[in-house]
């Protein structure tokens, strides 16, 4: 039930401060990684869902190793009225170990700029 509203949530979100422009494919695969890393993150920062950004990187080459840094945006902000916080995480996912988050930073009142820079595509920059 959680996971649902979570993602009921964030696709909301994404409809309110727009996805046109963004390469669809690559923002769903965006939206599913935060999704599946979203649970794992302390509940303090649930209000951050807004326009998810993932990167990912293979541990010395391994197709099952990875570390992912993601930053998403606080939906209590989206109207208009108060700034924007970016939370910013890094963690690891390996089979043996499962997914272990290893830093988490919490970046107050982003510029508009900032806000529209994370929300809009990566390839029109």
């Amino acid at each position: 039930m959680k996971k649902k509203f979570i993602l009921v949530i964030v696709l909301v979100g994404l409809i309110l401060v727009g996805w046109r422009g963004r390469d669809l494919k690559n923002e769903l695969l965006e939206e599913t990684l935060y999704a599946r890393y979203y649970s794992y993150l302390d509940q303090k920062y649930s209000d951050f869902i807004l326009c998810p950004r993932i990167e990912i990187e293979r541990i010395e080459g391994d197709t099952r190793r990875h570390i992912v840094n993601g930053s998403e945006l606080n939906y209590g902000s989206h109207h208009g009225d108060i700034p924007f916080d970016r939370i910013h995480f890094t963690l690891t996912d390996t089979p043996e170990k499962g997914v272990e988050i290893n830093k988490v930073r919490v970046e107050k009142s982003i510029s508009e700029k900032e806000s529209i820079i994370q929300c809009r595509n990566k390839n029109k920059k």
